[in-house]
């Protein structure tokens, strides 16, 4: 999960909300995922006018992570891709639209999603692993095994 506080610092509270991104945050990190989910939509809302881009595509990868942990895959993707919208660097949401597209068997798209993630991050271990699953998966359904 990003952090947002790393993006808070240097803003100011009075253009938005800095308590409900950082009660988004301790509730995800307590699995209290539909109560997160909630608060990072309300925060998302009154950001998407003047906020921080930065801090745009955390909460958007953060209620990402909240969609995928409750099984709800496109709803993720659909947030990760708008994390990407405002960082199209942010290697976290590559990896995590990644991750989802892999469950779903999309691994042509999960191996663009991971390959940019390592361009922009070479040393991504996770990434790293990730690709390396997806290029087993794919060599083993164009290849089945014989009984």
């Amino acid at each position: 999960m990003n952090s947002i506080l790393n993006f808070l610092k240097p803003i100011t509270r009075s253009r938005w909300n800095m308590e409900a991104l950082l009660k988004a945050d301790k509730l995800l990190k307590q699995h209290k995922l539909i109560e997160a989910v909630a608060e990072y939509s309300s925060t998302i809302r009154k950001l998407q006018t003047s906020g921080p881009e930065q801090v745009l595509s955390s909460a958007f990868n953060n209620r990402g992570q909240c969609h995928y942990l409750q099984v709800e895959f496109y709803k993720a993707i659909d947030d990760y891709t708008d994390s990407l919208k405002y960082n199209p660097s942010n290697t976290t949401a590559l990896y995590n639209r990644a991750q989802v597209q892999y469950r779903l068997n999309f691994f042509s798209e999960a191996r663009k999603d991971i390959l940019k993630a390592l361009e922009i991050s070479p040393d991504f271990k996770d990434a790293k692993s990730c690709l390396e699953a997806i290029e087993y998966a794919v060599s083993n359904k164009a290849c089945p095994k014989e009984t």
